[in-house]
């Protein structure tokens, strides 16, 4: 098992080590004065720190100005201020382990559960020579398959010719005790079990042994997606199933919504006038474009919108004008 903390009720997919994540954003369809930006600072800066109603924080940001004939362009940031979450008292921090150990108990007893519709059936999987095949609280086995008789032949016939090896097998009563061999992993969603007792290895003169990972995958059946050697007759095998998937702990986790960080770009008097000649001239090429789109599906006889041509085309636009707006020089905020 795999020892997590949480902030409150348990949960397999919190990932406790993650700092709030931030995402930051450059609306190209607004701008703010350089007076405007002054006034913000300044205010900004008289909040105090330990204010019990924390609010947003304003920085000011330079991009470009590498060159010694170039201007920076100058953003004006917004931050939000992310509380932490409240500290856990003793008898919390006692409940929340009580929870972490109920819930990988029961992901661990309902993996198993989920699997053993898997009894008495076998996963193939074809590498180059070798062929393996997988048998649910069976054994896993190396072979070398049979000159195929017909196309496609599926599954691949061992060779009785050539030697085959057990990479590992399920001792006689180990896969009725439970949470012996299988385990969840909490944080990574994928249950693993571990098998020995294979064929004696010639380098190593022990046993070979495999672990095995099933993985929550709902597209497709139940397949081996790899196997790897990673050590003298040591074996890791991977195995997607959809059959994981019917438990929310084994599927992807939920995304966190990131931080937004928002930067709006200063711009002088002159760069406003030429931001907005720039502006209208890029919608009135769009709604011509428009236009000319109408016609064209109206004389094909497939009348349909095309706002969202529009939409794009306006993105467009203000994107090439952030890009090629020429910025004079002004006096530091």
């Amino acid at each position: 098992m795999v020892s997590m903390s949480s902030n409150a009720l348990f949960s397999v997919h919190d990932d406790v080590l993650a700092l709030p994540q931030y995402e930051m954003k450059f609306p190209g369809d607004t701008f703010i004065s350089s007076d405007e930006a002054s006034a913000i600072l300044t205010a900004s800066s008289a909040v105090p720190f330990d204010s019990s109603d924390p609010q947003p924080t304003h920085q000011l940001m330079r991009l470009g100005g590498g060159t010694s004939d170039s201007v920076p362009r100058e953003f004006l940031c917004t931050i939000p201020t992310v509380k932490p979450p409240p500290a856990l008292n003793a008898t919390e921090k006692e409940l929340s382990k009580v929870e972490e150990e109920k819930e990988l108990a029961r992901a661990t007893s309902r993996g198993w559960e989920l699997l053993s519709d898997l009894e008495g059936k076998c996963l193939y999987f074809v590498s180059g020579w070798w062929s393996y095949s997988f048998c649910h609280n069976k054994e896993v086995k190396q072979f070398h398959q049979m000159p195929p008789q017909r196309d496609n032949q599926w599954p691949p016939m061992e060779d009785p010719e050539t030697m085959s090896y057990v990479l590992g097998k399920v001792q006689e009563g180990e896969a009725s005790v439970e949470g012996t061999e299988l385990q969840a992993t909490g944080e990574l969603r994928y249950l693993v079990q571990k098998m020995g007792g294979g064929t004696v290895c010639d380098l190593t003169k022990k046993e070979r042994k495999i672990e095995v990972q099933f993985h929550c995958n709902s597209h497709g059946p139940d397949r081996i997606d790899w196997i790897k050697e990673i050590s003298i007759c040591n074996y890791l095998m991977v195995i997607y199933t959809p059959r994981l998937c019917n438990d929310v702990t084994f599927l992807p986790s939920r995304e966190n919504k990131a931080n937004t960080i928002s930067c709006t770009e200063i711009l002088e008097k002159e760069q406003q006038e030429e931001f907005f000649r720039r502006k209208a001239k890029g919608e009135l090429e769009a709604k011509k474009i428009m236009e000319e789109a109408e016609k064209e599906l109206e004389a094909g006889g497939k009348k349909k919108k095309v706002e969202p041509l529009v939409e794009e085309l306006k993105l467009i636009d203000m994107e090439e004008l952030l890009n090629n707006l020429h910025l004079g020089d002004h006096d530091e905020l």
